[in-house]
């Protein structure tokens, strides 16, 4: 999965959240939800049995290291020019909170075998912030998390910049990221798609 990918969906994320605080009347608002599908072939490069790593690289050239769970059989297995298609999915979902919600972070991750060469994993983190101040001018709202960290945003769509003006200091909204992945591992030898 590129990094493109997962922040244009953090982004709209932002974005998300900002139109469900600016439409916001009352506490406990259900929002907006967006999900993407896509699909990806990678080609893995090196892998660490020691560290339980493997490196990818997909058809754009991009390369990741990756962190192999314990659970996962098939990477005993695995070795260097076998394509990996993954099917990764990812939504945000968006609420209100009551204003004074206490902000709080969570998560939780499954790893799944599904047959023999495939696997799922799926993680899930929800995150609660307030807004501490918003600036219409300068079309900027900042967040506090639950650890006190503050993070600006600049609000770059039109439309949402029209809406900061309704947003209000000390209204908290819980965001909640899922990601899944589907993954079948197809040995080297019997392909003969692009290689890295």
């Amino acid at each position: 999965m590129t990094k493109s990918i997962r922040g244009g969906v953090v982004a709209s994320a932002i974005g998300l959240g900002l139109f469900a605080l600016a439409l916001a009347s009352s506490p406990a608002v259900a929002a907006p939800y967006e999900a993407r599908t896509t699909h990806e072939t990678v080609v893995v490069t090196s892998i660490d049995r020691t560290h339980r790593t493997v490196t990818l690289q997909n058809s754009d050239g991009d390369v990741k290291t990756i962190d192999v769970p314990a659970e996962v059989k098939s990477y005993d297995t695995l070795k260097v020019g076998d394509k990996i298609d993954i099917d990764y999915q990812e939504s945000i979902a968006l609420s209100m909170l009551p204003t004074g919600t206490k902000p709080t972070a969570s998560e939780s991750s499954s790893t799944n075998r599904l047959a023999k060469g495939v696997g799922a994993t799926s993680r899930e983190m929800t995150v609660s912030a307030t807004i501490i101040s918003v600036d219409p001018k300068k079309n900027k709202v900042t967040f506090k998390g639950p650890r006190g960290n503050v993070r600006t945003v600049s609000v770059e769509d039109p439309d949402m910049q029209a809406r900061l003006p309704a947003l209000k200091v000390g209204q908290v909204v819980q965001i909640t990221y899922t990601e899944a992945m589907v993954m079948s591992i197809r040995p080297s030898s019997g392909s003969s798609q692009w290689k890295p």
